[in-house]
C-alpha cells in the first residue's frame, strides 16, 4: 500500500498565485489542484490519499519562539475569504481532508508518514518546503510537483551535503529564514555542514567544543557555539518536525479512488 500526503496549503497557495485572476480564480485553483493531486497519486500508484490543511491559530512554535514565521507574506485575502468552501470541495470529491485544531500541517503530516511508513506503507509527501526533508527514509519521499522532483535519500545528501537525519542539526546553526528561525549568529551553510561532516551530530559538536576550539580552523565556531549554544539547541527544537501528534483517523479512512477523480 501506498499513501500520498498533500501538504494543502503548500500546493493551494502556489496554484493560486499562478490561475488567471477574475471571478474564475478559486474556481480555476480548485480544479488544478484536484487535477494535480490525481496525477501525482496516479504516478505514485497511491492506495490512499489525504489532504492536510491547517487552521489559523498560535502553536507551541510560537509559544517559544514568538517570532516565529514573522513577516511570512500573508496568505491573499481573497483566498482566505475561500478557503472553508476550497476545502469543502476536496472534501465533496471524495477526497480525504484532515486539520487538527492548535497543531501545524507539518507535524501532523510528519507523524502521518511517520506512522503510516511503520506500518509498512510506502509514503509520499507532496510539497515543496524542505524541511519535510528531514523525514526522508526508505520507505518516506518528498516530491516537488512544480519542479517535477523527488527526494530520496540520495537525492537529500546530493542537494545538501548531509544525511536527512542531520538537516534539523544543520538548521540548528545556520537557521531557517523562511521560518525565521535564529541559528547561531555567523555560522553559515559551508560551516554546518563541516563540523557536521567531522562530528555528525550537534551534541558531539558541543560536547568537543574544547577540541573544536584547539583547531584555528574551528576557532571562530567554537567560540560562536560556546556563546550561542543555547539559541543552538532552541532553533533545533523549533525546526525538528514532531511525530506524537494525536491524529485520530484510521487508514481505511483515507483511501481514494484516483481512477474515478482523473475521469471526473
Amino acid at each position: 500500500m501506498k499513501l500520498l500526503i498533500v501538504d494543502a496549503m503548500n500546493l493551494i497557495r502556489r496554484i493560486y498565485a499562478a490561475a488567471p485572476e477574475g471571478d474564475l480564480q478559486i474556481e480555476a485553483t480548485q480544479a488544478r489542484c484536484m487535477t494535480a493531486i490525481a496525477r501525482n497519486a496516479e504516478q505514485f500508484q497511491a492506495t490512499h490519499v489525504v489532504m492536510v490543511f491547517e487552521q489559523k491559530c498560535q502553536t507551541w512554535r510560537h509559544q517559544m519562539w514568538p517570532d516565529y514565521k514573522l513577516n511570512r507574506p500573508p496568505m491573499p485575502e481573497a483566498l482566505a475569504q475561500q478557503l472553508d468552501s476550497v476545502s469543502g470541495y476536496f472534501r465533496a470529491n471524495g477526497l480525504p481532508c484532515l486539520d487538527l485544531a492548535g497543531w501545524e500541517a507539518d507535524d501532523v503530516i510528519a507523524t502521518l508518514a511517520n506512522k503510516a511508513a511503520f506500518a509498512g506503507l510506502a509514503v509520499m509527501i507532496l510539497s515543496t518546503d524542505k524541511g519535510f526533508c528531514q523525514l526522508v527514509n526508505g520507505r518516506i519521499k518528498v516530491r516537488n510537483h512544480f519542479d517535477r522532483f523527488t527526494y530520496d535519500e540520495l537525492m537529500v545528501e546530493q542537494k545538501f551535503g548531509l544525511q536527512p537525519s542531520q538537516l534539523v542539526d544543520y538548521w540548528a546553526m545556520t537557521g531557517d529564514s523562511t521560518n525565521h528561525l535564529p541559528g547561531v549568529e555567523g555560522i553559515g551553510p559551508k560551516t554546518a555542514g563541516h563540523l557536521l561532516d567531522q562530528y555528525q551530530s550537534l551534541d558531539n559538536i558541543l560536547v568537543n567544543l574544547q577540541q573544536l576550539d584547539s583547531d584555528a580552523a574551528n576557532r571562530k565556531a567554537a567560540n560562536k557555539l560556546t556563546q550561542h549554544w543555547q539559541t543552538a539547541l532552541l532553533t533545533r527544537i523549533l525546526a525538528a518536525l514532531r511525530l506524537d501528534v494525536p491524529l485520530g483517523i484510521n487508514l481505511s479512512d483515507l483511501r481514494w479512488q484516483v481512477s474515478q477523480a482523473l475521469s471526473s
